[in-house]
């Protein structure tokens, strides 16, 4: 049989959750007919996070001689099966779920897992490489099978430059549209998967709708292209009677822009198409 031991007296500030945490031996929870005889113990338990249903406390984990890995009923089925391969890559490991049967009849679970850092913060101090481990992140998770159901900020965690999922408790069978690899700061493009969409967005991984011309014009990304001169130059006659003196700017505005597409369009095949390892 395994157990779990917690450290008392564990205070959320907000006053959402119980006061304190039950200090006896918790029964661990299995979802198969696995039974292995392991004491764990988590001690300096200290508030994390919570919403509306769950609740995150951090500590420190004292490790029986073997570890297992399991998580809540549903992510139980995420984390120990379908994305085990996972673990310690884009997920964290997870070292069980315990449950502690109160005298009121009520039933807590504590789902114990690997430390991988904290939420990520704000997405314009990402560099870009960090940017594509997020999504290459997410990637993986779709080759598995599933969409996570509810990506955000609060649900990728950073450690030390390593990104990690979190809280698959909406995660669904899921069939991936998307066929070609996300590369930074490529103009946005439809990617046949709704959840990869969501993630370029997160990560702000498209390039900028907008190109401003220094001091005279922004203009939209999309219409800066060669043989759209004369149109572009039409937006520019509020700055000077004659907007063809600005011409030399803005092709050379136009090819910046127009090198960078193409350097996305000669990537070759082979580095497009996504071949989950």
């Amino acid at each position: 049989m395994a157990s779990l031991c917690l450290s008392p007296l564990v205070r959320s500030p907000r006053g959402q959750w119980r006061e304190t945490l039950p200090t006896c031996k918790l029964e661990r929870y299995y979802l198969d007919d696995t039974d292995m005889t392991l004491h764990y113990s988590i001690s300096g338990l200290e508030f994390f996070c919570s919403n509306s249903k769950t609740a995150v406390y951090k500590g420190s984990l004292k490790l029986p001689d073997q570890e297992d890995a399991s998580v809540f009923e549903h992510e139980a089925d995420m984390y120990e099966i379908h994305l085990r391969d996972l673990q310690d890559r884009v997920i964290p490991h997870c070292y069980g779920l315990f449950q502690y049967n109160a005298e009121d009849g009520k039933v807590s679970s504590f789902l114990v897992l690997g430390d991988c850092g904290s939420p990520i913060d704000d997405p314009r101090n990402f560099t870009n490489l960090y940017k594509s481990k997020v999504i290459d992140a997410v990637y993986f998770i779709h080759f598995a099978g599933f969409t996570h159901g509810d990506l955000s900020y609060h649900n990728i965690l950073n450690k030390d430059g390593c990104p990690f999922i979190i809280d698959f408790e909406t995660a669904k069978p899921h069939v991936c549209g998307v066929k070609e690899k996300l590369f930074i700061g490529e103009e946005r493009k439809e990617l046949g998967c709704t959840e990869m969409m969501r993630c370029a967005a997160l990560v702000r991984a498209w390039a900028n709708s907008y190109v401003k011309l220094e001091g005279i014009y922004t203009f939209l990304r999309v219409d800066l292209r060669r043989g759209n001169m004369d149109y572009l130059l039409s937006h520019l006659r509020h700055c000077n009677s004659d907007p063809t003196v600005y011409r030399p700017y803005v092709e050379q505005l136009v090819e910046q822009v127009e090198a960078r597409r193409e350097r996305y369009r000669n990537i070759p095949l082979e580095e497009r198409l996504i071949v989950p390892e």
